[in-house]
Formats: C-alpha cells, sequence, structure tokens
C-alpha cells in the first residue's frame, strides 16, 4: 500500500529526457542553428530556376492562387473562415465576425498599414514558393498589446535560424543563446540573420516557420526535407541534356558527311569545285562544311552521310524519363504540368478549368498541400486571435462536392428531406407562396401528400358552410333570446 501511496504521489516529469535534436549541432554564430546539409538554400534556389523544375513549381503556385478569394457560391474554389465545431450553427454576430477575419487573410492585416503590400494571393504565392523549393515557410505576425494581429510579412525562410527550443539531453545543456535585444532570451526562439548580422528575433508566436516533410533524424530535427535534395542527379541530368543539345547547334563543327567526286580530275579542278561547293553549301556561322574527296574509279559523285538520321541528339526518351521522375518526386501528374506521361493510363484533362486538371494528382500532392497550409493559418494565426474559427478551402475536394450532392438528392428521394429543409440548410429564403417546396420527391409520399391536400381542399368548402351555418344559427338564436327578454307588463290598462 505504501509503495502504491508512493507511486500515485509521484510528480509528472516537467522536461523531456530524450535528445530530439543533437546536443552539439549549432552551426550557426552565437548558438543558434542551421539546417547540415550540403545544399544550402542558395544552391536549392538555383536548382528551381531549372525550366522544368519552375514548370513544376509555377504550375502549383497557380493552382494555390486560385483559392485565395471567397467563393461565389456552393462548390466554388476559395477559402471561408467558419467554426471548428461543424455542427455549431452561425449567428449573426459569428457571421459578421467570420467576415471580418475573411477580411484579414484577404488584405494580410486589419488596418490600412502602408508598409504591407501582399495581398492574399501574393502571400500565398510567395510562402508556397518557399515551401516547395526549401521546404521551409516563414511569416511574420505582428501584435498589438492586446494580443490581436494586425499584419502578416512572408520572410525569406533561408534566413532564418532556430534555437535550440526542442528537447536536447536530460544530461548535457550547452551554452543558451544570448539575446541582443531587451527581453527575456527564453521567450526567443528564431532569428533572422542577414549577411552574417542578425537582424530580428523572435517569438514561436512572433514568427511561424513550418515545414512539410519532417523526420526524425536527430541530426535534421525540426528542419525540412525539400524535393530538390532528392533530385539533385535528377536536375542535373536535365541540364546536361538540354546543355548537349543546344551545343549540337552552337559549338557542333562535325560535318553532315563526305562528297566523294568519283573520276580522275586535275587537282586545280578539285581546288576549285571545292571552294565553289563551299560557298554554295556552308552552314550557318561556317558549321556542317562538307569536306570533298577525289575518287579515281568510275565518274560522278556520291555523299557518304555521317549520321543516318537527327535521332542520336534528341535524347527525348531520356529527358522524358528525367522530367517523369521530377513529377513523381513532386506528387504532379507531368500532363498537369505538360510534359509526356510514362504512364498508360487516362491521361489529365486539357481544359482550362484547373479543378478538372487536379483530378489525376490532387490526391498526392495538391490536397495535402493545401491542408498543410491551413493547418499552419489555423494553428499560428487563428488559434491566436479567434480559437473558436477555422480556416477552410472550399471546393478542394471535388469528390466531397459530389457526393453531398448525391446525399441530398437521395435523401430527397427517400423523403428524408424536402426542397425547402435543404433551402433552409444552405440560409436560402423559403417564398411562403411556393407550397411545393415543402411536397416529398419521394413517388410514394407524394401520392399521400397529393391526397392530403386534395382532401383539406375538399374540406375547406364544407367547414366554410358549416362556420356560416353557425353564425346564421347563433345569429337567429339570439335574435330568439331577444325577443323572449320583451318585458311583458299590463298595468296602465
Amino acid at each position: 500500500m505504501a509503495n502504491t501511496q508512493m507511486v500515485g504521489a509521484q510528480q509528472p516529469q516537467a522536461k523531456a529526457k530524450s535528445a530530439v535534436i543533437l546536443p552539439y549541432q549549432y552551426s550557426g554564430m552565437g548558438g543558434t542553428r542551421t539546417k547540415p546539409s550540403l545544399l544550402p538554400f542558395t544552391v536549392l534556389r538555383q536548382m528551381a530556376r531549372v525550366p522544368a523544375i519552375a514548370a513544376i513549381i509555377n504550375t502549383r503556385l497557380n493552382q494555390v492562387a486560385r483559392f485565395a478569394r471567397r467563393p461565389r457560391y456552393e462548390g466554388d474554389l476559395g477559402f471561408r473562415i467558419g467554426f471548428k465545431n461543424p455542427k455549431q450553427s452561425m449567428s449573426r454576430a459569428a457571421q459578421a465576425r467570420a467576415f471580418e477575419l475573411e477580411e484579414f487573410f484577404l488584405k494580410t492585416g486589419s488596418w490600412g498599414n502602408p508598409e504591407r503590400k501582399d495581398n492574399f494571393n501574393q502571400f500565398l504565392r510567395k510562402i508556397t514558393r518557399d515551401s516547395l523549393t526549401l521546404d521551409a515557410i516563414a511569416w511574420e505576425n505582428v501584435f498589438t498589446r492586446s494580443g490581436q494581429i494586425t499584419d502578416m510579412f512572408a520572410v525569406d525562410a533561408a534566413t532564418i535560424e532556430l534555437l535550440p527550443t526542442s528537447p536536447i539531453s536530460e544530461i548535457y545543456q550547452p551554452t543558451s543563446y544570448q539575446a541582443v535585444t531587451s527581453g527575456a532570451a527564453s521567450q526567443i526562439a528564431y532569428i533572422q540573420r542577414v549577411d552574417g548580422r542578425i537582424t530580428a528575433e523572435y517569438s514561436r508566436q512572433e514568427l511561424s516557420y513550418l515545414i512539410r516533410n519532417p523526420r526524425t533524424d536527430i541530426a535534421y530535427a525540426d528542419f525540412g526535407f525539400s524535393e530538390l535534395e532528392t533530385l539533385v542527379e535528377i536536375v542535373t541530368g536535365i541540364v546536361n541534356g538540354v546543355k548537349y543539345n543546344t551545343s549540337y547547334f552552337s559549338f557542333n563543327s562535325l560535318p553532315q558527311g563526305v562528297l566523294e567526286v568519283v573520276g580522275k580530275y586535275e587537282e586545280e579542278d578539285i581546288e576549285a569545285f571545292s571552294r565553289h561547293w563551299k560557298t554554295l553549301t556552308d552552314g550557318a556561322q561556317g558549321k556542317w562544311t562538307v569536306p570533298i574527296m577525289a575518287m579515281e574509279e568510275g565518274n560522278g559523285f556520291k555523299f557518304t552521310p555521317f549520321k543516318s538520321s537527327n535521332q542520336d541528339m534528341q535524347f527525348n526518351e531520356f529527358l522524358e524519363f528525367l522530367f517523369n521522375l521530377a513529377c513523381a518526386v513532386y506528387q504532379i501528374d507531368p500532363n498537369e504540368v505538360g510534359f509526356k506521361s510514362w504512364t498508360s493510363g487516362n491521361g489529365m484533362s486539357q481544359s482550362d478549368n484547373t479543378a478538372e486538371k487536379m483530378d489525376g494528382s490532387k490526391d498526392k500532392g495538391f490536397v495535402p498541400l493545401m491542408h498543410f497550409l491551413s493547418d499552419g493559418f489555423n494553428s499560428n494565426i487563428l488559434d491566436h486571435i479567434a480559437p473558436e474559427f477555422a480556416l477552410y478551402w472550399s471546393g478542394l475536394d471535388e469528390e466531397e462536392e459530389e457526393r453531398k450532392a448525391q446525399r441530398l438528392k437521395d435523401d430527397m428521394e427517400m423523403g428524408l428531406t424536402t426542397v425547402a429543409e435543404v433551402r433552409k440548410q444552405r440560409g436560402q429564403e423559403v417564398p411562403p407562396k411556393a407550397m411545393w417546396m415543402n411536397a416529398p420527391a419521394n413517388p410514394v409520399l407524394i401520392q399521400a401528400y397529393m391526397a392530403k391536400q386534395q382532401s383539406q381542399a375538399q374540406e375547406e368548402p364544407q367547414r366554410n358552410d358549416q362556420e356560416d351555418s353557425k353564425v346564421n344559427s347563433d345569429d337567429s338564436a339570439e335574435a330568439l333570446k331577444k325577443s323572449l327578454e320583451i318585458d311583458i307588463s299590463w298595468e296602465g290598462y
């Protein structure tokens, strides 16, 4: 019993024992942490400029930017602010508050700050590009004294360094970071270093630093794993393949073939013919000059090509293979970007509708990216200023919208709901004279509904006649009552 009481009286551990990050991993100056990688952020951004990679990133940016607005109708692309509890109904005050929060995101702020130039479209494009290139997102939240966020500024994630706020070790404790600005150093979680100098210090609430691909590798904990780090050899192959094909036209001096002059001619005649031939057939900038050789057997000309076709220099299938690998790592269909896919399945739609083009790869790459962004906004912004609300993407899952429409249709056909009830659910007004909206769509129930309506229509005149006869009888009784109340007296006679 004593041991049981002792165990129950133990207090929970106030600090983790494990080392989540390397205790000695402080590659930054002054005790900060930077990403330990052979590929710095500058190299990753240079790789992102390769046309094939730029096409993938720009495609995703355009798809994400389609959601940087209010949806115009049910199922339209956009974003909305609603309660975290989907079963909670929105009052007028809650709808007004949600509208204010949507305005905050659309303007990336709650007041007209001349230093803030980004709208939500530009803001999403900036942070998404950093995420797809560096696997790191950073933006600053500017707070008022009352705890409200007034501005959102997208920050270059390559300039952010981390402080050891994750569990390090129960035994080994490194030297703590010395704050540059006034305030408690324990609250600082990130710093910004530009050109070797610390330019800003942030707490966890002031700077949002997000990664899409976390890992438990103790050397890379709290740092992301960019897709470009996997595509080093692929991007190098794409660059070399394109450079080789380009150099064929720029630097290649290999002749297309040799012209053989068959017959016995004087050397002076051969040289004169060679000069005349070169004048007529020289390629651009003197390239691909055709050499002439004299042959003594017979008479005539013979051309022997060095290349059987132009397929030798194209590497078409190899480049397609590299493009498809890059798209596979980024979880995007090559047809969506404009490349030829190696898959034998159905290709992507060539329509201009983004929702249709996302069908083949949205579950693999696009939808997880959008959920990652919405989770970041909810946990780093709305949880601080409006904890009961959350940001949702409208029209993101087209299949979900189809299922919802099918479910409403099935409910109406089974008689579980009516058109009037569906309009009320969507917040639409039900016209008082449109009695047909209350009719069930089920064939069996509609007969009972119509029979009831006809019965009520037939009973209405009878009810009116009964009420009229009742009124007339009441009037007769009242007259009779008054006549009986006449005071008849024989006095005075």
